[in-house]
């Protein structure tokens, strides 16, 4: 598996990812995270090029918004959101960013359990903030090292 940065040939398979996935974003808000600007997004890649998941997040002063991973059903819970978190988390770490928040459904219990794993805590939770199905987002933080 390979990381890099997403361009705008990995729009169509990222797209299809989205599709797949609760929340899902627009094209429209996955072609605007390659003109962010203090923006990072990311891409995972098998050897064969197949995007396997995808991650973007800005950042502001020191502080970072981890916005969105998503991974290919057939790549879940193979390690390819972790390393995308891991390296997103490095690479803003290297632009002097201090600390890192995200908002996941409170019932994600995967994604959860991969921030639990990463060290991210809870700080916050926002009820009824998702719809499709209704969920609360619980808002995590963590150390940038």
């Amino acid at each position: 598996m390979r990381i890099r940065q997403m361009n705008a040939g990995d729009i169509p398979a990222v797209a299809a990812i989205e599709a797949s996935c609760l929340s899902a974003w627009t094209l429209q808000q996955i072609e605007a995270e390659l003109k962010r600007k203090k923006g990072l997004a990311l891409v995972a890649s098998s050897s064969f090029a197949e995007v396997l998941g995808w991650c973007c997040g800005q950042q502001v002063g020191p502080e970072v918004e981890l916005l969105k991973v998503a991974v290919s059903p057939q790549w879940r819970r193979q390690g390819v959101a972790e390393a995308l978190v891991q390296e997103l988390c490095r690479q803003f770490a290297a632009r002097s960013g201090e600390q890192i928040f995200l908002e996941v459904r409170s019932q994600n219990i995967p994604a959860l359990q991969l921030y639990t794993k990463l060290g991210w805590q809870k700080v916050g939770q926002r009820k009824n903030y998702y719809r499709d199905p209704a969920d609360d987002a619980l808002i995590l933080v963590s150390k940038l090292k």
